[in-house]
């Protein structure tokens, strides 16, 4: 009789504790890391540095403005050329929440100026930034397309041929992130990489750019303040084109970084 009690109590901790751990995996994450409220700010110190040249730093507020149908727009302070890439590209655009996924759209303006060449423009449409129910390296989006444009190569028009992938990847959260001496508890880190392949159409097809990752950039969000710290590199290797007349692009590395320096969100 005790032996047969014993089995039924072994059972029935058995069951619960089943029942325990399918409960724990359906658990979903409810976390906030970007507070979308109009008037909500954050206050940004900016930092970058081309090759062997001084760094520069540029301050910069970022602000939601507006609110239209759950999708929130926002503006920077800061001229163009002195905003931070994803502040950059938030100010050209809107976020909004779906399903725990934090949804861009708008585009991404490629600045090329630094090779006297006109921007490149990237449209986005229902780019996934994060995803906080995704596993550590799980890829949330890929936009991929073709772009015909004529560049003004330094005086010179020239057709090119341009080939663009952009994707976003969710990375692992934090239990704490330091910036600028201070720590910022539970931050969720993502990634986006922009991939380029630039061809001139010169009565033939001749690669100016041989596909490459041009950009990469590490984003961290901190639970219900939003972007906290953003690192970023650009590296654009052209090749010699000379002697079709095209003036030669010397191979071009960017770093840069923004640091939250205050906030104000709701």
């Amino acid at each position: 009789m005790k032996l047969r009690i014993l089995s039924i109590a072994l059972v029935m901790i058995s069951l619960f504790s089943c029942s325990s751990d399918d409960t724990s995996m359906n658990d979903t994450n409810n976390s906030d890391y970007f507070p979308l409220t109009t008037g909500n700010e954050w206050n940004y110190s900016n930092s970058s540095q081309t090759q062997e040249e001084q760094e520069v730093t540029d301050d910069e507020m970022l602000t939601i403005t507006s609110e239209n149908d759950n999708a929130y727009a926002f503006n920077s302070s800061a001229d163009p050329l002195e905003r931070g890439i994803i502040t950059g590209i938030l100010a050209n655009g809107n976020l909004s929440k779906q399903n725990g996924q934090l949804v861009y759209n708008g585009e991404y303006v490629v600045d090329l100026s630094l090779y006297n060449l006109d921007n490149l423009t990237i449209p986005l449409t229902d780019l996934v930034v994060y995803d906080i129910n995704a596993s550590a390296g799980e890829n949330l989006s890929n936009i991929s397309n073709t772009i015909d444009q004529t560049f003004n190569i330094q005086g010179q028009a020239i057709p090119l041929v341009i080939e663009y992938s952009l994707n976003t990847q969710q990375n692992e959260i934090l239990e704490s992130y330091n910036v600028s001496g201070t720590s910022y508890e539970n931050v969720l880190k993502s990634s986006v990489s922009l991939t380029l392949e630039v061809n001139a159409d010169i009565m033939v097809s001749i690669p100016l750019l041989e596909e490459q990752e041009v950009l990469t950039s590490s984003n961290y969000y901190a639970e219900n303040i939003g972007l906290i710290y953003s690192e970023n590199q650009a590296n654009y290797n052209f090749e010699d084109l000379s002697q079709f007349g095209v003036p030669n692009m010397d191979l071009t590395s960017i770093d840069s970084s923004q640091s939250i320096e205050s906030y104000v969100v709701e």
